[in-house]
């Protein structure tokens, strides 16, 4: 019931491995589990795209279930595991070639997760240091494939949150990176 509750953190399709991720279980146990929520039809599988989803209802009425505390945990979890995928995408892009095309198509892919985990990060960066740190990662794990998905103004607020998040944690190279990309999105407008 708690592994599936968990589950309301993802705004649309999920793969295994961030099911994993946002469980915290072994990679055999989480798969397990969710064959299991599969059968039940408490998750809907996608053998094509090999993804997962919850039905909007079933996602609200997971995320009622799930307590305060293991809600921030799952969100936490997930926001982790989304800030590296952004960099994975990242590290596809700019190695060139057909791999530019493999980044943009795990970002794309990954989209509504990775806006999910930034705006969760953002939203609790003034009072969690781990919210903080990933606010202040975000815009710079995806640098690349966000100057070319995102609208300025959407990548403004992003380095807004993160230069906020930064000066917090003090992070004064961050501070100054974000100040630098915060001047490259205001000269695209």
């Amino acid at each position: 019931q708690r592994a599936w509750c968990a589950l309301a953190v993802f705004p649309g399709t999920f793969d295994s491995t961030a099911a994993t991720a946002v469980w915290e279980a072994e990679t055999e146990t989480a798969q397990d589990w969710l064959d299991e929520l599969v059968r039940y039809s408490l998750v809907e599988w996608n053998e094509t795209a090999d993804r997962a989803h919850l039905h909007d209802l079933a996602r609200l009425f997971a995320d009622k279930r799930l307590g305060d505390a293991a809600r921030l945990d799952s969100r936490r979890r997930h926001a982790a595991y989304y800030a590296s995928v952004i960099r994975r995408a990242r590290g596809f892009y700019v190695q060139g070639g057909d791999e530019v095309l493999r980044g943009l198509g795990l970002f794309d892919l990954e989209w509504a997760n990775i806006e999910a985990g930034q705006g969760w990060a953002a939203e609790h960066a003034e009072a969690d240091d781990t919210a903080a740190a990933l606010c202040s990662d975000y815009p710079d794990a995806g640098i690349y494939v966000l100057h070319l998905r995102q609208h300025p103004r959407e990548r403004i607020q992003w380095l807004d949150a993160a230069l906020a998040a930064a000066r917090r944690l003090r992070r004064r190279g961050a501070e100054g990176m974000h100040l630098g990309n915060l001047g490259n999105a205001y000269e695209s407008l």
